[in-house]
């Protein structure tokens, strides 16, 4: 059986922590808007959290590590952006339906 390398698992953990992180970006603002409850928020700040700390796992704290949580930080402030520039959906109800007599 081949053995799976360690800096492989890292970086994969890393790109789950990633998208973890922009995830909880945009279930923050969700929640802060209303739009969600907290619990799903929390959610997503535990497998950020979790993914984030497996990383740094046996191993020092080295520049990959280092990569990886200021990578995290930026997905957690591009999800937050993401929802907050949404546009709200077209109100197309005059086109479909012109003034009828």
């Amino acid at each position: 059986m081949m053995a799976v390398p360690t800096e492989f698992l890292r970086g994969l953990l890393g790109f789950l922590g990633l998208s973890s992180a922009f995830m909880s970006g945009r279930s923050a603002v969700a929640v802060r808007k209303g739009w969600q409850k907290p619990s799903r928020l929390y959610g997503w700040a535990i497998r950020t959290a979790v993914c984030v700390v497996a990383v740094a796992f046996r191993n020092p704290v080295d520049i990959v590590d280092l990569i990886v949580w200021g990578l995290v930080a930026l997905a957690f402030a591009a999800g937050m952006q993401s929802v907050l520039r949404h546009k709200p959906p077209e109100d197309l109800t005059r086109r479909i339906f012109p003034d009828e007599p």
